[in-house]
């Protein structure tokens, strides 16, 4: 046995050492975790995780989770965390004038550092609330409010603050682009970059075309309410987070490998007088903004857009509730698909499948997974069957229809290793004379693990609040959600008093108040997971080992990059599980020096294969060293028996 764990020690360590973050070389624009080198080398960097806006996380995100704590009680926040280098959990509100907008905290939930609290417009604003943080490689935090675009250090002080084209249009989130500026594209469509050494403005404004967007919608009764959120922004965030009277309302998405920035926006009326949307690419040539395509979609500003793994096509859903898919060069409509949501930006898997979903209480179905070569359905989801606990109620015309319990999409679609994410609210259709349409009355909320073969439901945890916002995740199994509180707050500060005042009782009423926040969950057993995400490296060496033989080099060097990401984490995890008594020290010791094995092994095995053009020897030494590591794994997972 000795001579055994000598002979996998030395392979382990004859080529490469396995210390520090999982970088590596750059594949496709992007390190082995999946962030271009100018992010920050984390699971989650911004607002919809990396430059791609993809959603998805490498790491494994345990099934079986728990609520760990919760932050940030009376306050709305339609952005999740994002993290530091150093650990570091970003997240703004905007509850207005003597409170904070930044918040940093450690993982166990506990305040790091608060940004100043807002004495007037020259301080970080409430109009923070209206974008995610973004962090970058050496762990600054850029957030952009109503006038500014504000740069902190990881400690909390102040890098500077740089004035935004106008005064009344944010960015929605920040972007850093491939030559290190940092900025965006503001409400009105102006492109504005900066330096990120000291705020100075890095090319031109460049102003986008102007367009028609879709008016604002009378305000929603009760939104944010009873201080979830600052009455004087709300008027500017509401429109633009519906996409309503504003020319832009997301984030732009940056190639990893090419630089140019996507972004939708409105389009100019047609010759019928209906919305048109307008996906826009655009370079920075010869320090100047340029345009290289604008191509129409549906009517509004759409979504976010997000870019395939293979950098080939970007994915937007527009208005009418269609997905469009586009060349990413040359901007050219490749497929439209219905059965989208027009707030919810898509969400692209590692395997390419692109997920929306439709919040609608009138949709027969709940969440899409699309396939990205045609847009055609790979699979489709009703989840009405989760609300069981919730009783039949006799209709009541016109408000309640139907009085039929139903479940609906509640968040972007997020992914990690081997599970799809979403949020579901349960409730009822509830049609609102004011507005001349229905809308979902909550009355209890899930996080949703789904297969990401047929959407089947793995596992479901109960959130204290709606989400409408983004399902995050740490690379050590945590998942954050954060609570946007808009339906929650609309039907029980909006919508109970009209109820109330149409004599309807309790049964008909929704439930609050709304707390807000961000939750944390984390896995019930460490060791389980540990398990778990030592069996998702063992597959992806399998798979790599697969790949090998018919010499699909690229498609190897992708599992084992993501092999040693993930190994990486779960080594961390370690000196977690002794600490809450899940492991003794013993045990940890040896377990230790096994994934220690295995990732030297991966390592080699991924350094081989980076190299240009790999020999057929150096493919079958490669293949030698992960065929070793699954060895120390398994040798892992024997430890970790119960």
């Amino acid at each position: 046995m000795k001579t055994r764990h000598l002979a996998l020690i030395l392979a382990a360590f004859s080529l490469a050492p396995t210390c520090g973050p999982p970088m590596g070389g750059l594949e496709g624009g992007v390190t082995d975790i999946g962030q271009t080198p100018l992010y920050s080398q984390t699971a989650w960097a911004s607002i919809h995780r990396d430059s791609r806006n993809s959603d998805f996380s490498p790491f494994v995100a345990p099934a079986a989770n728990q609520v760990e704590w919760t932050a940030l009680d009376g306050a709305a926040t339609l952005t999740s965390f994002s993290i530091g280098p150093e650990g570091n959990h970003y997240i703004a509100t905007g509850q207005g004038p003597g409170t904070s907008h930044l918040h940093a905290f450690d993982r166990d939930g506990n305040v790091l550092w608060e940004s100043a609290p807002q004495a007037s417009l020259a301080d970080l604003d409430s109009g923070a609330i209206s974008s995610a943080p973004l962090v970058d490689a050496a762990g600054d935090v850029y957030l952009a409010d109503l006038n500014q675009l504000w740069a902190f250090h990881a400690d909390g002080t102040v890098k500077w603050a740089a004035d935004l084209p106008a005064s009344d249009s944010p960015f929605i989130t920040a972007i850093i682009t491939n030559e290190g500026f940092v900025g965006g594209i503001t409400t009105k469509g102006a492109v504005a970059l900066f330096n990120r050494d000291d705020g100075s403005s890095a090319v031109p404004v460049f102003q986008l075309p102007a367009g028609d967007p879709p008016p604002a919608a009378p305000p929603r009764p009760g939104l944010w309410v009873n201080g979830l959120m600052d009455p004087a922004v709300i008027p500017l965030i509401e429109p633009g987070f519906f996409g309503e009277a504003v020319t832009v309302a997301n984030t732009p998405a940056v190639h990893p490998e090419t630089g140019r920035i996507y972004i939708t926006a409105a389009g100019p009326l047609d010759a019928g007088g209906g919305f048109t949307g307008l996906l826009y690419g655009l370079d920075i040539v010869d320090g100047a903004i340029e345009i290289a395509f604008a191509s129409p979609m549906g009517g509004g500003s759409g979504t976010s857009p997000a870019i395939s793994p293979d950098g080939t096509q970007i994915y937007a859903a527009d208005g009418d509730g269609l997905m469009n898919a586009f060349d990413a060069q040359t901007g050219a409509t490749l497929w439209v698909a219905t059965g989208a949501a027009g707030a919810a930006s898509p969400g692209v898997g590692p395997d390419g499948t692109v997920y929306s979903g439709d919040p609608a209480p009138s949709a027969s179905l709940t969440v899409v997974a699309l396939d990205p070569l045609d847009g055609s359905t790979l699979w489709a989801q009703n989840y009405d069957a989760l609300g069981a606990a919730l009783p039949q109620l006799p209709p009541v015309p016109p408000f309640f229809p139907t009085g039929q319990p139903i479940v609906r999409f509640n968040s972007v679609v997020s992914t990690s290793a081997q599970k799809v994410w979403v949020v579901l609210t349960a409730g009822y259709e509830f049609f609102n004379p004011a507005l001349g349409r229905s809308l979902l009355q909550p009355r209890f909320t899930l996080l949703a693990a789904l297969d990401p073969v047929d959407g089947s439901v793995i596992s479901t945890t109960p959130l204290r609040d709606t989400n409408e916002g983004v399902v995050t995740f740490g690379s050590d199994g945590s998942i954050y959600t954060d609570h946007s509180a808009i339906l929650s707050s609309v039907f029980f500060y909006g919508i109970n008093p009209l109820l109330q005042g149409a004599g309807l009782p309790a049964p008909y009423l929704a439930p609050g108040p709304p707390p807000g926040g961000v939750t944390s969950l984390g896995p019930v057993s460490l060791v389980d997971h540990m398990a778990e995400s030592i069996e998702w490296v063992q597959s992806l060496n399998a798979s790599a080992l697969a790949e090998l033989p018919g010499g699909n080099v690229d498609a190897a060097l992708t599992a084992t990059r993501r092999g040693r990401t993930q190994l990486q984490a779960t080594l961390e995890s370690v000196d977690d599980a002794v600490d809450s008594g899940e492991l003794d020290a013993a045990t940890a010791s040896a377990l230790k020096l096994k994934l220690d094995v295995a990732a030297g092994l991966i390592n080699n095995a991924r350094t081989l294969l980076a190299t240009n053009n790999p020999t057929v020897a150096q493919q079958q030494e490669a293949a030698a060293r992960l065929t070793l590591a699954s060895e120390a794994l398994d040798e892992a997972l024997a430890l970790l028996a119960p």
